[in-house]
């Protein structure tokens, strides 16, 4: 973890840890320890000594995780000046289940793990801004439709855009009534059986991509390009680290 990388989680971090827990003091190591299982993927046991104890490390990174800390985070780099909220997509991407996901607390499917012929999977479904960095995360069982978290995804603590990018996927009356609702121009192709056939904006739908590349940057973190947590908030913890870093590389280079 670089220096301009501590310095936008302390105050966050050393907030957080007024309430018990760790010394401040150790936080950054503590940090540091996540983010290397978040980028290699590793087991908490094979923690580096270096790095601390992983049963220390694992609990903090859980205290952290329940207590909201990384959707605290997001939601500040959402609102900040270098988030362009103009024109906002939405899109989904399936993950792997290993199979030691399967077992958490309350079963597969409420922890957003579903079976199919492929195996175990979960979708997140994303919301993201015109730079193609998220805002907000939602998780399904692999096999549920795009359109499922459409909702919880729309109140998310972010700005309204102009527009709204998306694929067929979310072609219904249902969403683009809600979107023209809200004051959003739906850009969203119909499908082909749909009688009525609404013309797009090709220039402003290719656009779309950088929310597929998002999903491929954030799955060169290990962690979250293959799902080995039992609980769905522990997975969304390590899929929200690996964005927060995308994102204060980019506020860093703008």
């Amino acid at each position: 973890m670089t220096d301009e990388e501590w310095a936008f989680f302390a105050p966050f971090l050393l907030e957080s840890g007024a309430q018990g827990g760790r010394p401040p003091s150790d936080h950054r190591r503590v940090l540091d320890a996540v983010l290397w299982v978040t980028r290699t993927g590793s087991p908490w046991r094979d923690l580096p000594d270096e790095l601390g104890k992983w049963n220390s490390v694992h609990r903090q990174y859980r205290r952290w995780t329940e207590a909201g800390v990384w959707d605290v985070m997001l939601s500040a780099l959402a609102e900040s000046e270098a988030s362009d909220n103009t024109m906002q997509m939405i899109d989904s991407t399936i993950v792997r289940a290993h199979q030691h996901a399967a077992g958490g607390k309350g079963g597969i499917q409420r922890n957003g793990i579903g079976r199919s012929r492929g195996g175990l999977t979960t979708k997140v479904h994303t919301r993201a801004n015109a730079e193609g960095l998220a805002v907000g995360f939602r998780l399904t069982p692999g096999q549920a439709s795009d359109m499922t978290a459409y909702g919880d995804l729309m109140d998310e603590d972010a700005p309204d855009p102009v527009a709204m990018l998306a694929d067929k996927g979310y072609d219904s009356d249902a969403i683009r009534d809600d979107l023209e609702g809200r004051g959003i121009e739906p850009v969203i192709p119909t499908k082909t059986n749909r009688r009525v056939q609404r013309p797009v904006c090709r220039k402003t739908y290719a656009h779309r991509n950088r929310i597929e590349r998002f999903f491929n940057k954030i799955k060169h973190s290990r962690r979250v390009a293959t799902r080995y947590d039992k609980l769905a908030s522990s997975f969304l913890g390590f899929v929200q680290l690996a964005t927060i870093r995308i994102w204060i590389r980019f506020v860093h280079t703008t």
